[in-house]
């Protein structure tokens, strides 16, 4: 097992793709897939959304927060199963 604090040293971005990995992994159990695919459907919608505005400090500190949140269930998700 890799361990929460070696996880939490990853980008959001690779704790994503980790993610996408287990669901694409047919011999995980269905629930764990399914929340997998969860957090890469959320991921996507997030760095798919409007990026902030030059100099709009308000704006991206929102962005800074999504990211952290969602970094932080997908810590809680995956230092069980890695």
């Amino acid at each position: 097992m890799i361990g929460r604090e070696n996880l939490a040293k990853i980008d959001a971005i690779f704790l994503a793709l980790m993610c996408k990995k287990l669901w694409q992994d047919e011999s995980q159990p269905e629930d764990i897939r399914e929340t997998a695919r969860q957090f890469m459907e959320e991921w996507i919608k997030l760095q798919d959304s409007v990026p902030p505005e030059k100099g709009n400090g308000e704006q991206f500190g929102s962005v800074k927060e999504q990211v952290a949140d969602i970094k932080e269930r997908m810590l809680d998700f995956l230092s069980p199963i890695v």
